[in-house]
C-alpha cells in the first residue's frame, strides 16, 4: 500500500510543523483566556455578566471578543447557550428539544430562532435527519474531552 505509506510520511511532517509552530507561539493573553473560561461557563447569561467575569469594561470586552472570537460577545454568548442545548441532544436525541433547552432560554420560540441561525433549519427537521456521524463524535468527544461539542471546551491550563 504505498499510498498509505505516503499519506503516513505526509501527515507526520504536517504533525511535526505545526508543533514547531506551536513552540514558537506567544503566551496566551491572559485576557483572552478569562474570556474563554467565562464564555464556558453556564451561568455566564449576558454581556454585563461577562464583563464582571472578566474584569473588562463592556466596551472593552467588545474589542476583545470581536479580536480574539471573531464575534461580538452576545453573538458569543447565544451560540454556547445554543451549543450546550444541541450538545444535550446530542447526547440523548430521544429527549424532548423542550428538555434540552439551556436555562438561560427565555422560551422554545428563542430556542428555536437560534437553531435556525445557527444550523439553517428548525429543531424538527434537524431531529428527523439521521446523524450517525455526528452521534458517535458527541459520544466519543464527550468521553475523551468531557464535552460533546468542541465549543463547550474549557482552556488548557
Amino acid at each position: 500500500m504505498p499510498h498509505a505509506k505516503d499519506a503516513e510520511v505526509a501527515a507526520a511532517l504536517i504533525d511535526a510543523h505545526l508543533c514547531t509552530l506551536l513552540a514558537s507561539a506567544p503566551p496566551d493573553d491572559p485576557a483572552i483566556v478569562a474570556a474563554h473560561c467565562a464564555l464556558v461557563d453556564d451561568e455566564a447569561a449576558g454581556v454585563a455578566d461577562l464583563s464582571a467575569r472578566i474584569g473588562l469594561s463592556e466596551r472593552s470586552v467588545e474589542r476583545l471578543s470581536l479580536r480574539a472570537f471573531g464575534f461580538a460577545p452576545k453573538l458569543l454568548l447565544r451560540r454556547q447557550r445554543f451549543l450546550r442545548s444541541l450538545g444535550r441532544f446530542m447526547l440523548d436525541p430521544s429527549m424532548a428539544w423542550i428538555d434540552t433547552m439551556d436555562h438561560h432560554y427565555y422560551d422554545q420560540a428563542q430556542f428555536t430562532r437560534d437553531f435556525q441561525r445557527f444550523m439553517g433549519m428548525g429543531p424538527r427537521a434537524y431531529a428527523a435527519r439521521p446523524k450517525p456521524i455526528l452521534g458517535a463524535a458527541a459520544f466519543a468527544r464527550s468521553a475523551a474531552a468531557g464535552a460533546p461539542v468542541q465549543g463547550l471546551h474549557r482552556p488548557a491550563g
